[in-house]
């Protein structure tokens, strides 16, 4: 089902800006996470720290794995996410994990999980990490979610289908930790080059979306070719970024390279050109597609978060990052 373009300003508007607590200094948000509440959970990329804010920009508390798993040689959280309302769960670089509760009390940590991931999702009492292609095939035609609980016990495996272009993703691409979200019918997941998020569990509401700006890659990257050409095979075609859960039943995703002529007056003058599209799991309403002028950083109760330029502090020195929200506004036309 094709997802036409329309104007940014057509699916969100401006809600307000965030200011994060000048005690604590962030040097780079690398990945965000909201609660229901409101309530930010900011992983620091520069700082290598991950830090709780109140939905006002409030400093709350710290959350550090080597406080759960004192011989931790290094420690690089490259995605956080909160666990339901009362806890918070913290991932490595170096594929080291830990869950704590909102107080910041150690409840489950590993050193290395068994099954490399790059990106989890939580959902009420579960968490959901998609296993990285080249490593975790079981079979010619499989990958698989590794489930797991609060304490990091092992749960099940939801086996899932393998990339189309599998040398395109062996390497690290995208947002890092945005290529699998949770909704209320369970887990989506994506891989670089998809046209559409795909379901991990079955579910007979789902259409596959076509963004109208879209262009599938005619082929895989090939191994044989040298770095820079790999790198202008990679950068002339779409690639499909990450996936965002706007809220329980409406998926967001967010593509890169979009061919110029789809360019529209806000953006412009943007070294990067990033589309997204907007699709309703349960059929609310008609697929969207548009050019955006902001990154997404993070999405929650029908709000898309994005990182903004450092606050200018009273003194004139450069301050945390400010946080900038906007309302997604759904379609009003029926869906057909």
């Amino acid at each position: 089902m094709d997802s036409p373009v329309v104007s940014f300003d057509e699916l969100f508007a401006p809600a307000d800006t965030i200011r994060l607590d000048p005690s604590i200094i962030i040097g780079w948000i690398s990945f965000l996470d909201v609660n229901q509440a409101g309530s930010l959970l900011v992983t620091d990329g520069i700082g290598r720290s991950v830090n709780l804010f109140s939905s006002s920009g409030e400093y709350v508390r710290a959350y550090s794995v080597p406080e759960c798993l004192p011989d931790l040689e290094s420690f690089h959280p490259f995605s956080s996410r909160f666990l339901g309302e009362d806890r918070v769960v913290v991932m490595t670089l170096g594929g080291a994990a830990a869950v704590f509760s909102i107080d910041g009390r150690c409840i489950g940590a590993t050193r290395r999980l068994p099954e490399p991931s790059q990106g989890f999702c939580t959902s009420d009492e579960s968490i959901f990490f998609l296993g990285i292609p080249s490593m975790m095939a079981r079979t010619s035609d499989q990958n698989a979610i590794i489930v797991y609980s609060p304490e990091l016990r092992k749960l099940r495996e939801i086996y899932v289908e393998l990339p189309e272009f599998p040398v395109l993703n062996a390497g690290r691409g995208g947002i890092i930790g945005r290529n699998i979200d949770c909704f209320s019918d369970g887990p989506f997941y994506t891989y670089l080059g998809s046209m559409d998020a795909i379901p991990a569990l079955p579910n007979e509401n789902y259409s596959k979306q076509r963004p109208e700006f879209y262009k599938k890659r005619p082929r895989d990257l090939t191994t044989e070719i040298s770095l820079e050409a790999k790198r202008r095979e990679w950068n002339n075609y779409i690639t499909t970024d990450g996936i965002f859960a706007l809220d329980g039943q409406t998926r967001m995703l967010v593509y890169r390279n979009i061919d110029d002529r789809w360019q529209l007056e806000e953006t412009e003058g943007l070294s990067v050109h990033l589309g997204l599209s907007i699709a309703s799991n349960i059929k609310q309403f008609p697929n969207r597609s548009t050019l955006s002028p902001i990154s997404p950083l993070a999405t929650g109760d029908g709000y898309v978060y994005s990182q903004g330029d450092p606050e200018l502090l009273p003194d004139g020195d450069l301050g945390n990052p400010i946080v900038l929200r906007y309302r997604f506004i759904p379609p009003i036309q029926e869906y057909q």
